[in-house]
């Protein structure tokens, strides 16, 4: 998107300054975008450890964003190791947004029951003995049927 041309001669010190602010306002809108949700994970992930919860521990059900479970966060649940495929993550184990976590690269892959659980891309999953690595976001697509690559390193 072209910019249009601005006569800065013609504008007041006022309106200079207001574009200025203007342009500082975009700048740390955008920069809030970035950085936020990261601060968000790591402001996480230290309540949990503030509050004694660590990671391996069996699955508790969080009451709140404040301690809901941080992306690659482990727990046990129901017998088995689960991985956190989202921050944020209240679900339930075995239900949405997780992944059996066998201490692999490669967790198990598990069908996602609607939009909130589907697989962004870059995501990595082993179905039927293969390596399947996501090639697109919200992806519910079973690996080798579409929006999957298979990965043969």
């Amino acid at each position: 998107m072209a910019m249009p041309e601005i006569d800065w001669y013609s504008l007041t010190d006022e309106e200079v300054n207001q574009i200025v602010l203007d342009g500082y306002t975009e700048q740390n809108r955008r920069l809030s975008l970035i950085y936020i949700p990261e601060q968000m994970a790591e402001l996480n992930q230290e309540y949990l450890n503030a509050s004694g919860i660590s990671e391996g521990e069996p699955w508790v059900q969080p009451t709140g964003a404040h301690d809901a479970y941080p992306k690659d966060w482990i727990v046990s649940h129901g017998g088995k190791d689960w991985l956190s495929l989202v921050d944020a993550n209240v679900w339930e184990p075995g239900v949405a947004n997780w992944a059996v976590g066998d201490g692999e690269e490669w967790p198990v892959w598990i069908q996602p029951t609607g939009a909130h659980d589907t697989y962004a891309t870059g995501a990595k999953v082993s179905h039927l003995e293969l390596h399947w690595v996501s090639s697109v976001d919200n992806n519910s697509w079973e690996p080798g049927v579409y929006g999957w690559t298979e990965d043969e390193g």
